[in-house]
Formats: C-alpha cells, sequence, structure tokens
C-alpha cells in the first residue's frame, strides 16, 4: 500500500513539473475566452490549449500579444488568414485571400436585424441566447447571428453589411484608405506581418481595426478547444 502512494505521488510530481516546463516555455498553455469575437467556433468562457510547437498556417486560430493604453500588454485570440505575401480583400462582408472565398465554408456571424416575432421563433429553438444581443427598440432586436441559421430561416436579408460608400473612422485612421469593416482592401501583407480576423465578424477588434500584427508576436497555435 505504501509503495502504491509512493508511485502516485511520484507521478503526481513528475506531471507538475511537466506541465511547468510546458507553460513556462509555450510547449503547451490553456487559456480562458474572454469575448465573444471568435463565436461560433471559440465560445465565450471556453478553455483552449496553445502551443508554440505546432506551426501555424492560414485558417488556424492563433494567440499573441498585444499592448493597448486600456489593458497594457495582454494576449488575444482570432484567426489567421493573411501572411507575408498574401493579398487580402473583404467585399460585401465577405472575405477573399488571394482572390478566393474563405468565407463560403466557415461557419461566421454577423450583425443582423431582426423583428420580435422572427427573434422569438429563434430563441424558442434554443438556436440563440440573450448574449448574442447587441441592443433592442421596442420593434427591432439588433443581434449577432450566425450566418447559416439566418439562412435555413430565411432571415439573409436582415444582415447589416456596410455599403462600400461608407468609411470607419478608426479604420481609416489606421490604414489611411476609405475601407470599412464590410469593404477593406485589396490588401497585401507585407515581409513579417500577419492578418488575423474574429469570426464573429461585426463584434471583433482584429487586423482591420488594430492594423497587421507581428509575426513574431504570435505565442501559439490553438490545438483543441
Amino acid at each position: 500500500m505504501k509503495n502504491k502512494i509512493k508511485t502516485v505521488l511520484i507521478v503526481i510530481v513528475i506531471s507538475l513539473r511537466v506541465c511547468n516546463v510546458f507553460g513556462q516555455t509555450d510547449m503547451l498553455k490553456m487559456y480562458n475566452i474572454p469575448t465573444t469575437a471568435n463565436e461560433p467556433e471559440l465560445k465565450l468562457h471556453s478553455k483552449i490549449f496553445v502551443s508554440n510547437l505546432i506551426d501555424f498556417n492560414n485558417g488556424d486560430f492563433v494567440c499573441y500579444e498585444y499592448k493597448n493604453e486600456k489593458f497594457g500588454k495582454h494576449l488575444r485570440v482570432h484567426r489567421l488568414l493573411g501572411k507575408s505575401g498574401d493579398l487580402i480583400e473583404v467585399k460585401d462582408g465577405v472575405l477573399y485571400l488571394n482572390k478566393k472565398n474563405i468565407d463560403k465554408s466557415m461557419a461566421l456571424k454577423h450583425f443582423y436585424i431582426l423583428d420580435p416575432d422572427e427573434f422569438q421563433k429563434l430563441l424558442d429553438k434554443e438556436l440563440i441566447e440573450e448574449k448574442d444581443i447587441a441592443y433592442r427598440t421596442k420593434d427591432k432586436i439588433f443581434i449577432f447571428l450566425i450566418n447559416k441559421i439566418a439562412q435555413k430561416h430565411g432571415l439573409s436579408s436582415k444582415i447589416q453589411i456596410e455599403p462600400k460608400n461608407r468609411t470607419d473612422k478608426k479604420i481609416v485612421k489606421k490604414y489611411n484608405k476609405n475601407w470599412n469593416r464590410d469593404n477593406f482592401g485589396p490588401l497585401k501583407i507585407p515581409e513579417g506581418k500577419c492578418f488575423v480576423i474574429g469570426d464573429n465578424r461585426h463584434n471583433s477588434e482584429d487586423s482591420r481595426y488594430i492594423g497587421l500584427i507581428n509575426k513574431l508576436d504570435i505565442v501559439g497555435t490553438v490545438i483543441r478547444k
């Protein structure tokens, strides 16, 4: 019995040391998702594992360091969809990577305006949650909705796509171009830079707003979610 207890304790100590090494070297770390920026793929408050042992490619979620005045230096997670030499363009809310429609095979969220009865039907079927609501008025519900759900229930026309002639001040300031969240680019990614974007396209502070990120600031690739 004593030998079994001793063996268990040894295994626990070794496991803790291995975990400590992994954590200190970024070989394997666990993070909590604090935003809805990457829904529906990465849910709010879900846990993810990130490793720097795996090369990141377009389509992968990556964890990177970012610094701003509000939070100082911190970590963020977005989907990588543009590496050095790639051509990025968003046209009428659809992202093209090297002139190929990347969005058609992805589950994405956008901003929709629904009537109360349309909203209630989705809520009754548990296809949406209260946290998806941006805000509401007496006769309209403003909500972040999965595109495939909207399409299935005949609500695709309710999506709120920014027209090309409407500019976003934050994006204009960052890129000095008359772009907005849904009409962005074309932009060729320079050496050492990457373009990251959230799957919740209308509720994500990503490269459209913060600029391209440094490749060296990427600390790891999401390997389990």
